[in-house]
This record gives structure tokens, C-alpha cells and sequence, in this order.
């Protein structure tokens, strides 16, 4: 790959500098492909050696590319083919004979390439001193400069020599004179060969050199961190540097996201303000990480870091950001824990303060929005909902907020039971919406069709939602998709999937009571229908939607052993799990999620368990 690497670059920059020497009438379309010039003859047989090449016929393939070869010997891709050939069939010694032939044809910056990649074949067939050898005559070779180094580093590592590529850079460090050469290359060898510290130090000197490298070196050391030891090594050896060199406040940023990494919300605080203070003091540092402890559910911190900007700020335009953050604040913190449903009050009022205070601010349509969502969702006022979602279509027209209003206004047709009025706004949107508002919206649709018991017309529906859906939306078709067809009618009216369709309305529309006695009713006629399990999760969804925490715990938690095969498997061990760690039992929770991820690794939901542990085992400290 690096060898392709540096021949197109070679061949770019010739391009480029012929390109400034002609009239600016000259030709510009790129020159045709190498295999475009084949003629019919040649591109049969061309294409007949990679049918053997891929069907692992390398004797087969050999023998073509050969004659390709012989007929064509400047060609770059035959050359590259039969070495491919010579190499899948392990004849080494007739690739390393190809490439000292190609050699003596090349420049000395192609030259170096093939060099690497023949001392690369010596490794694989065993000769590894002579390798080692080759290797190192290249970079000790009176023209071997920074680049000759980097082309052996990657040849080295192909073949998994890391402990001697990092020997190879340091001590190309020494014989260039320069120590701040390859600092992201050992960094990367150290964290692949488990030395974390030596990473670090070398990352650290990396962000030494410029504060402009800052998100490079947290991309690198993101993918480095759920190594075991990585991230304490990390925070271990930037506090150090901290202490010996201060002034540098790119290590301070890089300590605090390495404590939000850990989830130490406390100790980031301490480095966002040594930060602020330190910088411009516009109190955007600290409102930027309030919002990301607020996400991560670090909310008392959150709140002290709300606070100091309204404090600090008062008269600047973060001011008002502020206080729309700690208002959204306040809603995270009642969807975190069902013992806090108090807090959604107080996002209410703090958006309608922020409403009165701020009727300017660009951000009020969305506010409007969240209002009418804590109204339709949470307190189930509709009618407030519904003043507040008609005015945003009227006040700002085609406009994307105006047809999400317009989503939520249908989902509220739903709730009131007006499904025809329902199917028209859906059908609206998903004509004149697009993108991600209009597949929901047809998904919208096909969902009540399916409560209306009209199954064929649901699945016709639904085999037509576009690839504009998100993620959510299409994993909600393929549910659907997969019950109507995992549970046929067992009866030519259907009777069970129509009352499990109207069962499922109900719950949409908070008839709490009315869905577990119409489940009950299911179970009861139908206990042995392909549609029971959907039915008994379901009815468990009720029992905690309406209060019932410790029926529903019972229920998520013997799902599983009432329906072993049940595709809801996953979606009742993670419930079972959630409710645990909502009533305060933290070690049955982290247990459960723990079970969750053994048993179900590749579910849709494991991202979000990970996450749950990590949050519980880092409040546990």
C-alpha cells in the first residue's frame, strides 16, 4: 500500500508540474486507465488470471500473468499481479527475483519501496536475519533520509515486527538529529505492544510541539483507551507533565477530556476551569463541558458549571445559552431517574422563563417544540400540545421545524383514536417532508394501517420506506416486518394479531388500565399464539408506564424463561436491568447489564449498556 502510495504521489506531482508548464488550452482530463488501453485479447486473458487469482488457482494465474508479463514488461499491473500470484503461492524466491528485476527500471524513490517490500519477502520465507539486513541497509544507506525510514517502518509492521520498528524509528531519530521525528508512529507500536506509558510520553511530546495537534492526539489515543491500563497510564503521565511544564495549556485540555473519558466529571471541572480562567474567559469552555456532563448524567457538576457562567456572565450572549442548557438539564435528569419526574416540571417553567426573557433568541422555535413535547409526552396535556405545535406550522412555513410540528400533530391524531386525519398528515409529510421526517412519517403510517388490522396493506407499506430512514425508523419497520411475518394469522379473521394491533393503540394512547386487561384477555384466549411473547412484553411496558415498577421488574425478569426463543430477549434483559438500577438495587443492575452483554453483544442496545456500566461503576468510586 505505501509503495501505491508514493508512485501516485510521484506521478501526481510530475503531473502537476507539467500541467503549470503548458497554455492553459491544454488537455485536462485525466489520463486513461491502464487497463482501458488492453485490447480485447488482453483484457480476456487479464481478466481470466484474476478469476484464477481469486478462485486461489495461483499456478493457473501465474502462468498467464507471466505471458502478460513477457508481452508487456513495463506494465505496472501485471507486474503487481503475478507478484501477488507469486506471493499467495509462497514461491518467495520467484517474487524477490521479480522485484530485482523491476528495480533496476525504477527511480531511487520506487527503488526504496521495492527494497522494503523484498526485505519484507525475505521475513516471510523464513529468512529473517536477511531481512533484517536488508532493512537496514536501506535506511543506513548514504541517501536514506525520513521518508526511507518511514517506507522500512511500514514494511516492518506488515508482517507484525513491532518491537524492532520501533528500535528502527528511535534510532532514526538519533541519525537524523531530529527527536520530535516519528512521534505519532512509536506512539501508535507502544499502545499496540501494550506500553501505554511510552505512548503517552510520546503523544504529550507530540502536543508539546503544537497545541494544533490536540484532536489528533485524542482521535489516536480514543481508539488506544479501552485497552486495559491505557487510559489510567494516560491521566498518570499528563498529570506529570502538568506539574513539570504548566504553562503548556494544550495538557490541561487533553487531562480533562482524559477525565471525562474515565468519567470523572469532578476532576474535569477542575481542569475546564484552570482552563477558562487561563484563556479567553468567555465562559464558552465551561458552558461546552456543562453540556457534556449534563449528557453523561454528571448533573451536579453540570449545575455548578451552569451556574458559574450565568455568574461570570450575565450581560453576554452565553448567558442565555446557560440557561437554556440547565433547563434541558433538568429534563435529562427526570428521564434519568423515574424518582425525579419533579424535574420536568422545572424544565417547563425554565422554558417558558426562557421564552419570556429571550423572544429574540433563534433557539425559540425549538424551545416551543420542547415545550409541546413535555406537554404531549409527559403530561399528557393535548390540548396545550396542540396550541403550541399549530402555532409553530403557522408561524415558521416550510420550514423543517414546522414539519416536525406537523409529525407531532399527527402523533397526536393517533393518541385522540382520529386515525384517518392521522394517515393524511403522515401522507403529507412523507410526499413533501424528506430525508429522515419523511420515512418516519410513512413508517407512521404503516403503523396504523397495522392498528386497523389491515396487515397486507402494512407490508406493503413498509417494503417501500426509503434508505432516507434513520436508524431507530428502519429498526422499527424490520420489528414490524418480522411480527407479521413470525406470527401468521392462525384464523381466517385474523382475531388474535387484530387484538394484539388494538392492544398495542391503547398503550400508544396512555389507556394503561385498558391495555393490561385487553393483554390479560390475549394471553388468556391466545396463550399458545405465535403473538404471546410480543403480547406479555407488551403488558410488562404497561404495568411501568403506569406506575407499577415492581409488577413490571417481574415481569421484564421472567420473560425470558417463559419465552426462551423470543426475539424481545434482549429488549427484557436490558428493561429488567434499567428498573433494577431505577429502584436503587446498583449491584443486581450492573450484574444484569453485565448478563446482557455476555448473551446479546451484537444487540442495537449494547452500545447503551456499556454506557450504563460505566456510569454506575464510575459513581460506585
Amino acid at each position: 500500500m505505501i509503495r501505491h502510495l508514493l508512485i501516485h504521489s510521484v506521478l501526481v506531482t510530475t503531473l502537476v508540474l507539467f500541467a503549470h508548464a503548458q497554455p492553459q488550452t491544454a488537455n485536462r482530463n485525466p489520463p486513461p486507465a491502464e487497463e482501458q488501453l488492453f485490447d480485447e485479447n488482453t483484457e480476456a486473458r487479464y481478466q481470466l488470471a484474476l478469476s484464477y487469482l481469486r478462485g486461489m488457482q495461483f499456478d493457473r494465474a501465474i502462468a498467464v500473468f507471466n505471458e502478460l508479463r513477457e508481452e508487456f514488461p513495463h506494465s505496472q499491473i501485471f507486474f503487481e499481479k503475478l507478484k501477488e500470484s507469486y506471493v499467495n503461492a509462497k514461491r518467495y524466491d520467484d517474487a524477490i527475483a521479480l522485484i530485482d528485476h523491476e528495480i533496476s527500471t525504477r527511480s531511487s524513490d520506487e527503488h526504496d519501496v521495492l527494497a522494503a517490500e523484498r526485505a519484507q519477502l525475505f521475513y516471510l520465507d523464513g529468512h529473517e536475519p536477511s531481512a533484517m539486513n536488508a532493512w537496514y541497509d536501506l535506511v543506513q544507506s548514504p541517501s536514506a533520509n525520513e521518508n526511507t525510514y518511514r517506507i522500512v517502518y511500514a514494511s516492518m509492521i506488515r508482517v507484525r515486527l513491532l518491537i524492532q520498528a520501533i528500535d528502527l524509528l528511535l534510532e532514526g531519530r538519533t541519525s537524523i538529529g531530529n527527536e520530535n521525528l516519528f512521534q505519532a508512529d512509536i506512539a501508535y507500536l507502544y499502545s499496540l505492544t501494550g506500553q501505554h506509558e511510552l505512548a503517552a510520553h510520546e503523544y504529550l511530546n507530540l502536543l508539546a510541539f503544537s497545541d494544533q495537534q490536540l484532536n489528533y492526539v485524542k482521535g489516536r489515543l480514543g481508539r488506544d483507551l479501552e485497552q486495559n491500563g491505557a487510559l489510567a497510564a494516560a491521566i498518570e503521565i499528563t498529570q506529570k507533565r502538568i506539574e513539570s511544564e504548566p504553562d503548556l495549556l494544550q495538557f490541561r485540555d487533553l487531562l480533562a477530556w482524559l477525565y471525562e473519558e474515565n468519567g470523572d466529571f469532578e476532576q474535569a471541572y477542575r481542569e475546564i476551569s484552570i482552563l477558562e480562567e487561563q484563556k479567553e474567559n468567555s465562559g464558552e469552555i465551561t458552558h461546552q463541558f456543562a453540556l457534556r456532563a449534563a449528557e453523561f448524567g454528571a448533573f451536579d457538576v453540570a449545575g455548578r458549571a451552569f451556574q458559574a457562567v450565568l455568574a461570570s456572565h450575565p450581560n453576554e450572549t452565553i448567558y442565555s445559552e446557560a440557561r437554556l442548557g440547565l433547563a434541558d438539564m433538568y429534563r435529562l435528569i427526570a428521564e434519568h431517574d423515574s424518582k425525579q419526574h419533579e424535574y420536568y416540571s422545572n424544565a417547563l417553567n425554565a422554558y417558558k422563563i426562557f421564552m419570556a426573557e429571550f423572544p429574540d433568541h433563534p433557539k425559540i422555535p425549538t424551545v416551543m417544540q420542547r415545550i409541546a413535547q413535555l406537554h404531549q409526552k409527559i403530561f399528557l396535556d393535548r390540548d396545550a400540545a396542540r396550541a403550541i405545535l399549530l402555532r409553530l406550522t403557522t408561524t415558521y412555513p416550510l420550514t423543517p421545524i414546522a414539519y416536525e410540528a406537523r409529525f407531532n400533530l399527527g402523533q397526536l391524531a393517533v393518541e385522540e383514536g382520529h386515525l384517518d386525519q392521522a394517515i393524511d398528515i403522515f401522507s403529507d409529510l412523507s410526499n413533501r417532508a424528506g430525508g429522515e421526517l419523511s420515512a418516519h412519517a410513512s413508517y407512521e403510517k404503516a403503523l396504523i394501517h397495522f392498528y386497523k388490522g389491515d396487515f397486507e396493506l402494512t407490508q406493503s407499506l413498509l417494503s417501500t420506506l426509503g434508505k432516507n430512514a434513520d436508524k431507530e425508523t428502519a429498526n422499527d419497520a424490520i420489528a414490524l416486518r418480522v411480527l407479521l411475518l413470525n406470527h401468521p394469522p392462525l384464523d381466517s379473521t385474523n382475531s388474535a394479531l387484530q387484538k394484539y394491533a388494538g392492544t398495542l393503540l391503547l398503550l400508544r394512547q396512555h389507556q394503561l388500565d385498558k391495555t393490561i386487561q385487553a393483554a390479560d384477555e390475549i394471553l388468556f384466549q391466545w396463550g399458545q399464539n405465535p403473538i404471546a411473547d410480543d403480547t406479555r412484553f407488551l403488558r410488562a411496558q404497561a404495568l411501568e408506564k403506569s406506575g407499577h415498577i415492581t409488577e413490571a421488574t417481574m415481569a421484564f425478569g421472567e420473560f425470558p424463561l417463559i419465552h426462551p426463543q423470543s426475539t424481545l430477549l434482549d429488549q427484557s434483559l436490558f428493561k429488567y436491568a434499567e428498573l433494577l438500577e431505577s429502584q436503587g438495587h446498583i449491584s443486581e443492575a450492573l450484574q444484569s447489564y453485565n448478563d446482557f452483554l455476555l448473551q446479546y453483544p451484537s444487540s442495537l442496545l449494547a452500545r447503551q449498556v456499556r454506557e450504563r456500566i460505566r456510569e454506575l461503576r464510575t459513581a460506585s468510586l
